[in-house]
């Protein structure tokens, strides 16, 4: 039954990342590189330069007037929101058709990875003193494998969901029985296809494995706890729905408690209604 061959053949089906794309993500993460640079860069891309404008002309800054320079928007951006922007901007042709294999209408698989992406900032605010680099982007493409395995968990979804109902798999163990891979090791394929960095692809790997990421991994836990938060509010729930195993030692290595997770759907929901009309979840 195991169709892992033609699964990990069909990456090749999925367009390279755009290099403009690339190259910019790449010049913001170099601290010396200038708004010049970016521009450079970024100016050739039609889709960027016009949410890149309708960020800053949006309710979310509340300006006075008008922003019409793309050079005036990055510099009001800054690095940090112009990488989620381009990030958007790139890969919601992935995450917006339909999903028919984990039963998501169109845009729930894009609305889950934007809002798993939100909710890690929210975390890491509350965890640590600053916030990762990779973080967002590693949360907002950890179900980038859903895309492309969709068809194959239809076509065994009867066997999958057998298999979780007997209390001895997760959907991820059942996606691995069935298939011979699950979404999050394609996940890690896709990223690794696409050139990513290692912390980004080991996260997407390990999304619901956070135990066995190394001890230095910063980005994989919050991940992790995001996207079970995500899934608890109904956010792109699926076929797989809850199906996962729990991980009590993350809430505890962070100390968590109930009060807390709170206050991240509070300020998850305030940082949402702002963003998702730019983020195209309207």
């Amino acid at each position: 039954m195991k169709d892992v061959e033609e699964i990990i053949k069909s990456i090749e089906k999925l367009p390279p990342f755009p290099i403009v794309a690339s190259q910019a993500l790449k010049i913001l993460d170099d601290p010396g590189a200038s708004v010049g640079d970016v521009i450079s860069v970024v100016q050739y891309d039609q889709a960027i330069t016009a949410n890149v404008l309708k960020m800053c002309n949006s309710a979310y800054y509340g300006l006075a007037r008008k922003v019409h320079s793309l050079r005036e928007g990055l510099v009001l951006l800054g690095n940090t929101q112009l990488k989620e922007i381009i990030l958007a901007s790139t890969v919601v042709k992935f995450f917006q058709p339909e999903n028919k294999g984990y039963d998501l209408a169109k845009g729930e698989l894009w609305k889950h990875a934007v809002a798993t992406g939100i909710i890690s900032r929210v975390i890491s605010r509350r965890v640590s003193e600053s916030e990762p680099p990779s973080l967002f982007t590693a949360a907002l493409l950890h179900d980038i494998g859903k895309a492309v395995l969709n068809s194959f968990v239809d076509r065994y979804f009867e066997e999958i969901i057998a298999l979780v109902d007997t209390g001895d798999y997760s959907f991820l163990e059942a996606e691995s029985k069935m298939l011979g891979i699950n979404h999050a090791e394609l996940g890690e394929k896709i990223a690794k296809s696409w050139d990513f960095p290692e912390d980004i692809v080991q996260s997407i790997r390990l999304h619901h494995r956070p135990e066995e990421a190394s001890a230095g991994d910063v980005i994989t836990p919050i991940v992790y706890l995001a996207n079970v938060i995500t899934l608890s509010m109904g956010i792109g729930i699926g076929r797989d729905g809850l199906s996962y195993r729990g991980k009590q030692e993350v809430m505890k290595r962070y100390g968590l408690k109930p009060k807390d997770l709170q206050a991240i759907i509070i300020d998850f929901y305030d940082e949402y209604n702002k963003v998702q009309d730019v983020l195209k979840l309207a």
